[in-house]
Formats: C-alpha cells, sequence, structure tokens
C-alpha cells in the first residue's frame, strides 16, 4: 500500500454509501476465476467517489485471503525508477509477479515521453504477464476510449483489454468529509468564544 491508512480500507469499515461494493465483493468472491481468465477492473469515475476505496477494499480481503497484492500510484513507480537504471527491469518484473497489481489514481501520471514509455512498461508488461490489474483513474470511459495520441492510445487499448469498466458514482466523500469537519469546527469555535 502507499500507505498504512490503506490497510483499514475494508468491506467491514465501509459505511455504505458506495452502490459499487457489492461489485468488489463479488470481485473477491470470485477471485479464482478472475485469476484464471485475466478479469481486472477499471474503476473510473469523479474525484472522491470511492474507486480506491473500492480497490483497497478488495486489496484487504484478498491479502487476508494470504494473496499477495501490491496497490501503487505511477507516481510512486517513477520515483522507484529514477533512483537507479540498473534495477530497472527486476522492478518491473516484481511488479507483474504480484497476483493482483492495483494502479491508483492512473492518468494522473507526467506526460513526458519518458513518463509514458514507463507506464507503457508497466501496463505491457502486466499485460504479457496475463494477471488481473486494477485501475482506478478520474478518466472518463470516451476519454479512455478516444486517445488523441497513439501513446495513450497504446497503453489504453490494453487497459481496456484486461480490465471491465466499472463507472463510480456519488457524492464526494472527500467533499462530505470537509463539510463535517468545517461544521464541527465552526462549532468548537462559537462554543469556545461564549
Amino acid at each position: 500500500f502507499l500507505s498504512r491508512s490503506m490497510r483499514d480500507w475494508t468491506f467491514a469499515r465501509d459505511n455504505g454509501q458506495n452502490p459499487q461494493m457489492s461489485v468488489a465483493k463479488t470481485y473477491v468472491q470470485n477471485w479464482a476465476q478472475m485469476k484464471e481468465k485475466n478479469i481486472g477492473l477499471l474503476l473510473w469515475g469523479d474525484v472522491g467517489s470511492g474507486k480506491s476505496y473500492l480497490a483497497g477494499a478488495i486489496a484487504n480481503a484478498l491479502i487476508d485471503q494470504e494473496i499477495a497484492v501490491r496497490m501503487t500510484n505511477f507516481s510512486a513507480i517513477m520515483n522507484d525508477l529514477s533512483g537507479t537504471f540498473e534495477g530497472r527491469n527486476q522492478y518491473l518484473d516484481r511488479l507483474c509477479s504480484f497476483p493482483l497489481l492495483i494502479l491508483d489514481d492512473f492518468g494522473m501520471e507526467r506526460g513526458t515521453e519518458y513518463g509514458l514509455e514507463q507506464v507503457y512498461s508497466v501496463i505491457d508488461g502486466r499485460y504479457r504477464s496475463e494477471k488481473p490489474l486494477i485501475v482506478t483513474t478520474n478518466l472518463t470511459l470516451a476519454e479512455i476510449r478516444n486517445a488523441s495520441d497513439t501513446a495513450h492510445r497504446r497503453i489504453y487499448d490494453r487497459v481496456l483489454d484486461m480490465c471491465v469498466p466499472i463507472i463510480c458514482r456519488g457524492e464526494s466523500f472527500r467533499k462530505r468529509v470537509a463539510e463535517e469537519k468545517y461544521a464541527e469546527m465552526k462549532r468548537i469555535l462559537e462554543g469556545g468564544s461564549k
């Protein structure tokens, strides 16, 4: 995981606000078939719609079954790769060795030629490994299907081949939490000034 707090992203802690949670649970319940048939998920939707939480809940449920899962993002991958050129192939091979790889915030990576090459290397490596991939993204399905340049089309084509698109809709969880914190702060400040 990218942070220890993601270990708390579980089905048991779900607040019941995400209608796609049943898809995530079904994915875990049918993990053997998903793995065998190399079926992943493309969780797409607006900011704060619970995509990362869904992916984390899947990861935690599988980890609890002693299945190795790696959840990361391309920012972290790029940082790891920028440290050394020598271990690049081993690093990419290791990413592809996990039974399930989850790439969070896909499409937010740097659009440089080097950055796109690294994204392609990871996605293509995963594609060739024939192991499931879960991707979360704020990109729309139309943006993914209609990329304007060849570099992105090559990447997105592989993602769509490996991952079933699932739209995540609903109120922004972060916005609601921010509103609750603001209301609490206001209550404290007004109560403290009396």
